[in-house]
Formats: C-alpha cells, sequence, structure tokens
C-alpha cells in the first residue's frame, strides 16, 4: 500500500509505476484515516507512506501495521524525521527530490524491505520451532526423569518389600546392598555382610558352580536359575534356596543382583508328593498283587487239579469231559489276565487316546447310573502322562460316585483350549462335608491320589461339594497336542 496525501505526489507515482511497471501490485490511500480502514480489511507484504498526511504521520501507523514493514518518505532536508522514523521501527526512508528519482529507487527499496520480512518470519517460525523443540525436549527429559524416579522408587519397593531375598555385590562377592528379607533369613546387618566374602556362605562344593555361572554372566550370558544349599553365617544352618543372578550396574559400577527364594516349604512338599506318590504305586502293585491272588491264583490251582485228573485218568470219555472244563479255565484265565492288564495299562487309552478312553470307561459303568460325556477333543494325542493322570483320575471319582454318591447322573466335560486341557467332573449326589473329605486320613475316596496325581504333572484342581448338594471337582493342566504319541 501507497499513502500519499499531495496529489501531485500520487499522480507521479502512478505515472512512475505504470511507465516503469513495478513487480507488485499496490493500493493508493490519500490519507491516514483512509490507510487505516485498507489495514483493517487487507493484508499487505509492505507500506510505503509520507512522513507528514495532514491527518496524522506515519510513525502512528505502526499500532496498526502488526509486523508489515514500513517505508518512510520525506521531504528534502528531513534526514532528522527520517532516522528517528527508523528508530521507532520503520525498515527504511526514502527522500523526496523535485525530479522524483525517489520513486526510481522505490520498487528495489520495497523488494528488500518484502525479502527482509520474509526472512524475518522465517527466522521468527524458526526460532518457534526451536523453542518448541527445546520445550518438548525438555519435557521429556522431565518425563523421562519422573519415570525414572518411578522405577527407581518401584525397584527399591519390590527390592525392600518383596519375600525373596535380593543382595547386590560386586564380581568379586563383595557385597554391595541387600533387602530386609535377605537379612531376616540370616538374622545379620548389612554392617556384618560388608566384612564378608559372600561366596563363603557356600559350602564349598557349590564353589565350582558358582564361579562358572559368574563367567556366563561377564559374558553378557543367562545364568539361569540354580537350586543351592546356603549356610546361615551366625547360625550354620543349611537352607535351600532357588537362586537367580543377572548383570546390573549399581551405583556407576557393574553388578550381581542375586534373588535369592526361600524353597524349604516347596522342598517339604516336593518330599510329600514325591511319598505319595511311591504310596500310590504301592497300593497299585499291592492291588495288582491281591487280583493275581484272588482271581488267576484260584483258576490255575484248578487247572492244574484237572490237569492232573486228565493225565491220571484212563477213560477217553473223563478225559474229554476233564478238556472241556479245562478249556473253560484257560479262557477264564486269559479273561482275567486281560482285565488285569486292561486296568494297568488301558488299551483304548494307548491305542485311541484320552477321548476314547473316557467314553469307553463311561460305557462299561453305564449299566449302573448315566453317565454323559462332552469333549471337544475328539482324536487329539496328549503326553503319555497327562492321558494317564486324567484317565485314572476320571476313573477314580467314577468308582467313588459308584460306591458312595448314590448318584443317578454323572456329567464329564474334557475340553482342550490352548495351552490348557480342562476337565469337569460333577454327580448329582447326596454330597459331602468338603473339609473331612479333604482330610488326609480319610480312607475309600482316593481324594489324595487325585491330588497327588494332578499336581504331580504341575496342574490344579477345585473340588465344590456340601451335604445333598452332589459332587464336582475341576482340574486344569498346561500341556499341548501333537501328533506323534509319547513324543
Amino acid at each position: 500500500m501507497y499513502i500519499e496525501d499531495d496529489l501531485a505526489d500520487r499522480i507521479a507515482f502512478e505515472h512512475g509505476a505504470n511507465r516503469t511497471g513495478y513487480p507488485f501490485t499496490f493500493e493508493i490511500a490519500a490519507s491516514f484515516t483512509e490507510a487505516l480502514e485498507y489495514l483493517s480489511k487487507n493484508a499487505y507484504q509492505a507500506v510505503v507512506s509520507d512522513y507528514n498526511l495532514g491527518d496524522g504521520k506515519a510513525t502512528e501507523l505502526f499500532p496498526y501495521l502488526k509486523n508489515i514493514p514500513l517505508i518512510i518518505i520525506t521531504g528534502g532536508g528531513s534526514e532528522e524525521i527520517a532516522v528517528n522514523a527508523l528508530k521507532a521501527g520503520a525498515f527504511d526512508y526514502l527522500i523526496k527530490d523535485i525530479a522524483h528519482n525517489y520513486l526510481k529507487l522505490l520498487p528495489i527499496t520495497v523488494a528488500k524491505a518484502i525479502e527482509h520480512k520474509n526472512q524475518t518470519d522465517e527466522l521468527e517460525r524458526y526460532r518457534t520451532k526451536l523453542e518448541m523443540l527445546v520445550r518438548e525436549r525438555t519435557n521429556e527429559l522431565i518425563e523421562m526423569y519422573r519415570q525414572l524416579q518411578e522405577s527407581e522408587a518401584s525397584f527399591r519397593n519390590i527390592f525392600d518389600n518383596t519375600s525373596d531375598g535380593f543382595v547386590i555385590t560386586d564380581y568379586d562377592f563383595n557385597f554391595l546392598e541387600a533387602n530386609q528379607t535377605l537379612l531376616d533369613h540370616f538374622g545379620v546387618t548389612k554392617e556384618y555382610l560388608a566384612e564378608q566374602k559372600l561366596i563363603n556362605f557356600l559350602p564349598a562344593a557349590y564353589h565350582k558352580l558358582i564361579f562358572n555361572k559368574l563367567q556366563q554372566l561377564k559374558l553378557g550370558a543367562s545364568s539361569g536359575d540354580l537350586e543351592i544349599e546356603v549356610k546361615s553365617p551366625l547360625t550354620h544352618r543349611i537352607i535351600p534356596f532357588e537362586i537367580n543372578n543377572v548383570p546390573i550396574v549399581f551405583n556407576h559400577r557393574n553388578a550381581i543382583l542375586t534373588v535369592m527364594r526361600d524353597i524349604t516349604e516347596r522342598k517339604s512338599i516336593a518330599r510329600k508328593l514325591f511319598e505319595t506318590i511311591i504310596q500310590t504305586e504301592e497300593k497299585e502293585r499291592s492291588r495288582v498283587a491281591r487280583d493275581l491272588h484272588d482271581e488267576i491264583g484260584p483258576l490255575l490251582s484248578a487247572l492244574k487239579i484237572y490237569t492232573t485228573s486228565f493225565m491220571e485218568s484212563t477213560s477217553i470219555e473223563k478225559k474229554n469231559k476233564l478238556a472241556g472244563q479245562m478249556g473253560v479255565i484257560i479262557r477264564d484265565v486269559i479273561d482275567s489276565i486281560k482285565d488285569i492288564s486292561n486296568d494297568m495299562s488301558p488299551h483304548v487309552l494307548v491305542n485311541f487316546g484320552l477321548s476314547a478312553a473316557v467314553q469307553n470307561i463311561s460305557e462299561l459303568f453305564s449299566k449302573t447310573l448315566a453317565i454323559h460325556v462332552q469333549t471337544n477333543i475328539g482324536s487329539m494325542r496328549f503326553p503319555e502322562t497327562v492321558e494317564s493322570v486324567f484317565y485314572r483320575i476320571i476313573k477314580e471319582l467314577i468308582n467313588n460316585t459308584v460306591k458312595h454318591a448314590e448318584a443317578k447322573n454323572i456329567y464329564i466335560s474334557l475340553d482342550y483350549s490352548e495351552p490348557v486341557i480342562i476337565c469337569h467332573y460333577r454327580d448329582d449326589g447326596i454330597g459331602y462335608d468338603l473339609q473331612k473329605l479333604t482330610n488326609p486320613n480319610l480312607k475309600g475316596m482316593g481324594i489324595s491320589n487325585i491330588k497327588s496325581r494332578i499336581h504331580s504333572l504341575g496342574g490344579d484342581y477345585e473340588i465344590l461339594t456340601s451335604p445333598g448338594n452332589g459332587f464336582e471337582v475341576n482340574m486344569v493342566l498346561q500341556t499341548s497336542p501333537h501328533d506323534d504319541h509319547g513324543q
């Protein structure tokens, strides 16, 4: 925009612009007031204004320009005014001359003003962007610091309050830090540990193994879990621990974080579980021996008697009769052996899998009560131990229901939902007192066998029963099917 209150100068400007072809479009305002009106409606890249406009001065335009560069035009001998205008914020000034030579300089001055404005705007954008980046980075650093503090607080909270013992040492087994759980395990203080070589708390037989694990840690490899016995430094009591070592940086130095879990109770449970399994196996052997004695023994004794009579007899008729009786006994012996063998290792289970075996045993008991089986397993095969455990548990449960529950129906659901196999067993019998049922001294129900079998594979179970409300057990075990049975 060009602002000029002198008509002759406006005409000269228009004549010069048309003659030389200014490289920009322009609007002309004849007064300060008219210029304000234009500024309120339009956006301009530069403003050229005579200093004295009659109804105002060019410097009074600054509040309305909004960073638009202003070029002042003053009369001859008004350099002081121009300088003051520059100090006030004008971009440049031109001196009017009678020959209007200043109009020739005007396009160059305007172009410089626009270029300067563009450069200034670009620098401002860069500055703004830089400030934003600085703010974002500052906020990120603040957030990282906050998260670091939270992580440190979380680590300290876990370190101090976990039920596992934590101890931090350097690679020479010198003590650096320990949590209260570990101190309570051994009944010592941090000051006491600081004066000890922690390797000395381990029996000498473990030292070589520990040093090998240390070398693995130094190479960046995991040391893995390790069950080890640790000697209490004061009481000299041997405590079994499961330990895991992790390389860390502690107080700006390489260190080892050792997590120590007291497995005394787990060892005790495992021992009891093992004893239960052995007892179960012994009971199974006793049952097989009893079956052989009670079922096969009398048949073989009878067979021996008939064989002796057959050999001593001279009558063809009597021998034929004895041979027939011997054949019946032999068939009974074969059938009994098949029954005992099938009970020990059911051929349906071995050859066709868990689903078929459960269906088969359900059919065997279906003469006594209604058994409803639902399964999605189909022909899927699982590890032999898994199939055997579930089969024997279900058989034991059915046997219990038949003997004790006075039930009319049994409902069995056997499903695989990766990665677990889930078994629901329920009858509509008389139910039991759960507290009495879980009594380890209770005989005849086989509950301890069921518990030990499912726990031996790392599975879990839940028993739901009460007098008059039937009996229900839910079992879950993590496993996976495979094509080749037993692999």
